[in-house]
């Protein structure tokens, strides 16, 4: 994947999460810079960080002091991490989920 196509996929991922964190502004306060979004859940502290990794075009997920390394997979359109054979949306949903006490998913 080339340089250009990494940075637009990266965004419309970090807006994808983004326009489901708006739907939880009175319960989650985020941070967000050009390579990183930090979540912290308001009722108990805990936090969620997304990460770029520009030089080897991963995005890195991390809370409940767990991590996970997604690749973009072109063929299936999707970000997954090889390791524990799980999607983004469906790894970020079940943890943002999981800080909040209900089942959250991606509109």
């Amino acid at each position: 994947m080339e340089n250009k196509e990494y940075f637009e996929r990266v965004a419309t991922i970090f807006r994808k999460v983004e326009d489901l964190l708006d739907e939880f502004e009175d319960e989650i306060d985020y941070d967000r810079t050009p390579d990183k979004l930090e979540l912290t859940i308001e009722a108990t502290g805990r936090k969620i960080v997304l990460n770029t990794q520009q030089a080897i075009h991963e995005l890195w997920l991390a809370g409940n002091a767990r991590g996970w390394h997604f690749k973009y997979q072109p063929e299936q359109d999707r970000w997954f991490a090889e390791a524990e054979q799980e999607e983004f949306d469906e790894c970020f949903t079940c943890l943002l989920g999981d800080h909040l006490g209900q089942s959250i998913s991606f509109s």
